[in-house]
């Protein structure tokens, strides 16, 4: 199984970059104790109200687990209306 390892991307509409930092930030402790995380972090930009989790997983199964979790699809269905684009996931391949 070869390590997964992804960053995603959210941008806050204007004025609800708080709501937005609190939805994320509900993320991590459930996460972190998800079987296969191997890292889960959350980083602002110096840009206002963007944001960005770093994620390594032990593999694309583990990961499409944590898709399925509850607190996943709460986020799924909270962030549409905090955010200006939609959530943006990239997998990162290695050079």
């Amino acid at each position: 199984m070869a390590e997964v390892r992804v960053i995603a991307r959210s941008v806050a509409r204007k004025g609800k970059e708080n709501q937005l930092r609190a939805l994320l930030q509900g993320m991590l402790a459930p996460t972190r104790i998800e079987p296969g995380c191997k890292l889960y972090e959350l980083y602002e930009s110096d840009s206002k109200g963007r944001f960005y989790f770093y994620e390594r997983w032990e593999s694309q199964s583990v990961l499409d687990q944590h898709e399925a979790t509850p607190h996943f699809k709460h986020l799924e269905q909270t962030i549409g209306e905090l955010v200006d684009e939609p959530l943006e996931v990239n997998i990162l391949k290695g050079l």
